[in-house]
């Protein structure tokens, strides 16, 4: 056995197995056995890898959970104090609900009130002023009776009349001024 290893070294041959061989590593337990102490170590390796990436990033994930609950805290801290404020808010709001839906479908009160501004003579007063849904209620006087009937063609020329009403009028012979009191119905 020594001349075998001395003639395989003046050869060039480093890699000489001295064991037997047998037929134990050829059969399937054998291989079995030979796979497990190879590529097994590999998956050992490998389910370690995870295990340790796992617990690791238990820390990043516990640390972002932390910081989430604060920020959560603190905006239901942010919702609390204004819950109050926001029900003085919603009853605002409900209050004004009813007023806004009379002005955009009822009369445009600015435009006729800006309508009667223009119309208006010189010499009439008006006494009363009122309106209700579609119809606008006029009580005055005028110095004459050129300005009430000027009075009269200019709210036959406002927008949107369907029909007038003259309710009252009476004639002051001592002072020469007519009373009336005009009803106005609006398309």
């Amino acid at each position: 056995m020594i001349y075998t290893v001395i003639v395989a070294a003046q050869r060039g041959i480093s890699n000489i197995n001295l064991i037997p061989k047998d037929s134990f590593e050829f059969s399937v337990s054998g291989r079995f056995l030979k796979w497990a102490t190879t590529g097994g170590r590999v998956l050992v390796v490998l389910t370690e890898f995870v295990v340790l990436l796992a617990f690791a990033s238990r820390f990043y994930f516990d640390k972002k959970l932390n910081d989430l609950s604060e920020v959560l805290d603190q905006k239901q801290a942010q919702i609390v104090a204004y819950k109050s404020t926001e029900d003085q808010m919603r009853k605002v709001l409900a209050k004004q609900l009813p007023i806004d839906g009379y002005l955009k479908s009822n009369l445009n009160f600015e435009k006729k009130v800006t309508q009667l501004e223009q119309i208006m003579p010189t010499g009439v007063k008006l006494e009363n002023f009122s309106i209700a849904e579609n119809t606008l209620t006029l009580a005055g006087q005028s110095v004459s009776e050129l300005g009430f009937v000027s009075l009269l063609r200019g709210l036959k020329k406002m927008d949107g009349v369907s029909k007038i009403d003259l309710k009252d009028t009476n004639f002051d012979q001592a002072t020469g001024a007519v009373k009336f009191s005009i009803q106005m119905q609006f398309k």
